[in-house]
């Protein structure tokens, strides 16, 4: 059965701190909500492709040999399998969305 529509109330929590959202058959959606600063986030690297939006605060993303510091109205790619990490900081809200979909 296809889900059209995920409440608030409905919305599960990664071990990570993030919101999953609403997931489709090729993508997902996550919303990291008020995170923290967190300069010490380890490099990883996923088998999904991000994109993300900044909604509020500021985060550098450290990837490719660069750190692209990222601020509200930002948006971001991480392509999938590119090891990176992410330093959030000011406390940091930001919309992703990976495809192909995750849990995680």
């Amino acid at each position: 059965m296809t889900t059209y529509k995920v409440s608030q109330r409905d919305t599960t929590h990664g071990p990570d701190g993030e919101h999953h959202l609403v997931k489709g058959e090729r993508s997902s959606m996550r919303l990291w909500h008020r995170e923290e600063p967190n300069p010490n986030k380890p490099e990883s690297n996923h088998e999904y492709e991000t994109l993300g939006y900044v909604i509020e605060g500021r985060v550098d993303l450290l990837i490719g040999g660069q750190t692209i510091s990222l601020q509200p109205g930002d948006s971001y790619l991480v392509p999938a399998g590119a090891p990176h990490t992410f330093r959030v900081t000011e406390t940091l809200t930001a919309l992703e969305v990976n495809t192909p979909g995750t849990s995680r």
